[in-house]
């Protein structure tokens, strides 16, 4: 992530590894902070998350009460309001499903060694663009302009792989707390 109040050798723009398997599976593992002393990992297995730390081995877990079982991992949530606008339902895996359902448009782009498609979408006050690599079906970049700011989610590998189930497992040699 990059952009408006995000310093390039900040957290935030430190790389961020995603799994999702479809609504009921997601995972996040994160670069340590070392200024916050978090090293974080969340796993998501509906109903159970589990809020990981690995710089002390400990974690929370967090049961959802429903009646929808749906994990979600907004590419853009920068506050509370963005997480919870129509901003906040772009989600890594479902990219091309949100411009398209949303009526993002093809434009016009650069041209680059493979083949690429350019959307943009205007959300309010917002607007978001997404190149998609074709070959692969894809994103690559996704941007989010808001007034003056301008925020960017760059794609530095993007894999489908076979669902193991272990990814999304209760975590191991870690002590756990129950969330209250």
């Amino acid at each position: 992530m990059s952009g408006a109040d995000i310093s390039a050798d900040s957290f935030s723009a430190k790389p961020k590894i995603f799994w999702r398997a479809s609504n009921q599976y997601c995972r996040v593992d994160e670069e340590p902070d070392p200024g916050k002393g978090i090293h974080g990992k969340l796993i998501v297995n509906e109903p159970d998350a589990w809020l990981v730390n690995l710089a002390d081995n400990t974690a929370k877990h967090v049961l959802d009460p429903g009646p929808t079982f749906n994990c979600r991992l907004p590419i853009f949530a920068l506050d509370q309001e963005m997480a919870k606008s129509k901003i906040g339902e772009l989600e890594i895996g479902r990219e091309l499903d949100f411009f398209r359902s949303n009526g993002g448009k093809l434009i016009e782009g650069p041209k680059l060694q493979f083949e690429a498609n350019y959307y943009e979408l205007t959300v309010g006050d917002s607007v978001l663009r997404l190149v998609e690599r074709v070959d692969i079906h894809a994103p690559i970049l996704i941007g989010l302009t808001r007034g003056d700011k301008v925020y960017k989610a760059r794609y530095l590998l993007w894999n489908e792989v076979p669902f193991k189930a272990d990814l999304f497992a209760k975590p191991t040699g870690v002590k756990i707390e129950e969330a209250k």
